[in-house]
């Protein structure tokens, strides 16, 4: 494994998060990447944070979503990051959960134009030149930035899905994939990107290959799994893991768990997650298992893993030993 991050979900309040990015890079953390889950902590406003009270890690707000966002101002935000961490900023951008984006008003249409005109705009605005892009979703008609950012910001695409994964290998810098994939799928999901980019005459190894990893590190193995259903549960909500899921061959009521998230009942939509999908969809155990698990992702072909620690004060603290530890 070449990198390593540490994700953030923006559960926590804020200056719990803050601290926790500074103490992930201190334990040797590559990245910081903060999700934008609607109705929590903003990913653009934390990254800033990040970026202001920590040295060296990239910071990566994810996943910007091209139906809740204008293209201009994303593009402002990550050039104005990226002003005050050279170097260090990065984007992910994804379409974003259907359930979610309709509670504020938003609706998934067409999300692999979405995607391609979203990216084209931000590319157009962070090369500094005023011009026109006309698409069917964005346009820009002679927008300029007044300035640019100091280094190309690198774009990463979240995808799970055949299409979007393919166009991540098309046109992105790398793709991430979600939490909670097993690691055969995320094998196939990287073939899948990897067939985008040969196809657009682009070299894969070139691709950076991310993945998000639930991790809870603790000698008290049934605990952990405890601690990780909930996460597991919420995962369950995105109608792109079923193919996943179905491949892992563990039953799993995922209506039952999307209607209780609906309802916001975590703990209903919890007690749906058997054990074994725990097992299969993250990573929990002794710090050796846990290195274990990894190292099977790494194989699958990841070449940052981007962990979502989960766990209370001495949880996070194992986890971050074994970040140090792995990271040397």
């Amino acid at each position: 494994m070449t990198a390593f991050g540490v994700s953030f979900d923006g559960f926590a309040a804020f200056d719990d998060a803050l601290a926790l990015a500074r103490r992930a890079e201190e334990a040797g953390a590559d990245s910081l990447w903060m999700a934008e889950h609607l109705g929590y902590r903003q990913s653009l406003v934390s990254c800033t944070a990040f970026a202001l009270k920590t040295q060296r890690a990239t910071v990566v707000p994810t996943a910007i979503s091209p139906y809740l966002w204008s293209p201009v101002s994303v593009a402002m935000a990550m050039a104005t990051i990226a002003e005050a961490a050279p170097g260090r900023a990065a984007l992910a951008l994804g379409s974003g959960n259907p359930m979610f984006l309709a509670e504020a008003g938003a609706k998934l249409e067409r999300p692999l134009v979405a995607m391609r005109e979203f990216i084209a705009c931000l590319r157009q605005l962070w090369s500094g030149e005023a011009g026109a892009y006309e698409g069917e979703m964005f346009r820009l008609d002679g927008m300029r930035m007044a300035f640019r950012p100091p280094e190309p910001i690198p774009l990463y695409v979240a995808a799970m899905g055949p299409k979007m994964l393919r166009l991540a290998g098309e046109l992105a810098d790398g793709v991430v994939l979600s939490a909670g994939l097993t690691t055969g799928y995320a094998a196939e999901s990287l073939a899948m990107a990897a067939a985008g980019a040969e196809a657009a005459g682009r070299n894969p190894a070139a691709m950076g290959r991310a993945a998000y990893l639930y991790t809870a590190v603790s000698d008290d193995r049934t605990a952990a799994i405890d601690l990780l259903r909930p996460k597991i549960a919420f995962m369950m909500r995105n109608d792109f893991v079923a193919p996943s899921v179905a491949r892992s061959g563990i039953a799993i009521d995922r209506d039952a768990v999307k209607e209780a998230i609906s309802r916001r009942d975590m703990d209903m939509a919890a007690a749906l997650i058997p054990d074994e999908a725990v097992e299969a969809f993250a990573i929990c155990g002794t710090p050796e298992d846990c290195a274990r698990r990894i190292a099977e992702y790494e194989a699958a072909g990841i070449d940052e893993a981007v962990l979502l620690i989960v766990g209370d004060a001495k949880g996070e603290a194992a986890a971050l030993d074994l970040l140090r530890t792995l990271s040397r």
